[in-house]
């Protein structure tokens, strides 16, 4: 029988960018065929309180054991743009958490997102989870602030609570994010930051 789920992977605070942080996906579906829908990004808490996602609409099935496909539709609102998408996901040697996503945008540009975590468990409850992610574009496109090549790395590292139920984890992390390449240049040119850092604060749940 079909069945569906939702998973908040981050729903965080970072103080020093006075932002939220959110990445949540939601599913319907078999052990062998769903549909996911995805979502991550960004939301400002002042001035204009602008909001930045990429959202994307998949089909997901499984490749073997430990991995995962998918392929769909994306919208991403930081450059108003809609792309074709298509994934992997798994988990690889030494149980590093996977994602790979390429998104073909309907202007010609190719987006490339990879992302690894690991969980490293304290106990039953407390888990340290370094995560870190890389963004990489096949073009240049100065109106939306974008070079060809690697862009951008985040990592963070959060210390998490996992509850009795182990549905809803509140954590404590340290991000840090950094402009890579040609990027690097053309943002001290726009008197923008290369690198910054910041205290978050949340939690991630599922049901």
């Amino acid at each position: 029988m079909p069945l569906w789920g939702v998973s908040v992977d981050d729903l965080g605070y970072q103080f020093d960018e006075d932002q939220i942080n959110f990445e949540a996906t939601g599913w319907y579906g078999t052990d062998s065929n769903r549909i996911r829908l995805r979502t991550e990004g960004s939301a400002q808490t002042k001035d204009d309180k602008e909001i930045d996602s990429l959202s994307s609409l998949a089909y997901w099935k499984p490749l073997s054991i430990f991995w995962n496909g998918e392929a769909g539709v994306a919208y991403d609102t930081e450059n108003d743009n809609a792309a074709l998408m298509a994934g992997i996901v798994g988990t690889a040697p030494y149980f590093i958490e996977t994602d790979a996503r390429a998104y073909l945008y309907t202007d010609g540009q190719l987006r490339l997102d990879l992302g690894a975590e690991y969980e490293w468990r304290l106990d039953q409850h407390w888990v340290v989870i370094p995560e870190v992610g890389l963004t990489a574009f096949s073009k240049d496109d100065h109106d939306n602030g974008i070079t060809k090549g690697f862009n951008e790395m985040e990592a963070e590292v959060r210390l998490t609570y996992e509850t009795f139920s182990r549905q809803l984890a509140p954590y404590v992390g340290v991000s840090y994010e950094t402009a890579l390449g040609k990027a690097r240049g053309q943002r001290r040119q726009e008197n923008e930051s290369v690198d910054s850092s910041s205290l978050t604060a949340g939690v991630k749940f599922w049901f």
